[in-house]
């Protein structure tokens, strides 16, 4: 069982909950590897776009209350005008016969 914090519940294996009051929802899943384990799939609107002038919030359309995906922002744009979203860094998987180095960093006296 997968522990639901915004519900304070617990969850089976393969059922998704709300994370409201965030716009997001998670999925409780076993993992492939050996031995499995239970892993949180979290789903959210992703990054907020960066600033620009010529968009704004459009607070008609968005609705902060509602299930996700309707909870995400919904943005309205000037004619010629596009949203731009920050890059997002990613991380290398590290293999599973990487060699483990360790640094010790020791004082004189």
């Amino acid at each position: 069982m997968c522990f639901a914090s915004t519900k304070c519940a617990t969850v089976e294996p393969g059922k998704t909950w709300e994370l409201y009051p965030f716009c997001g929802r998670s999925t409780c899943v076993v993992s492939e590897d050996q031995p499995p384990r239970l892993l949180e799939l979290v789903e959210d609107c992703g990054p907020l776009p960066l600033a620009n002038e010529k968009c704004k919030l459009d607070e008609e359309k968005t609705n902060k209350t509602a299930p996700f995906p309707a909870c995400c922002p919904e943005f309205k744009c000037e004619a010629g005008a596009k949203l731009e979203y920050p890059e997002i860094p990613t991380v290398a998987p590290v293999p599973e016969d990487a060699e483990v180095k360790s640094t010790t960093t020791a004082k004189s006296a």
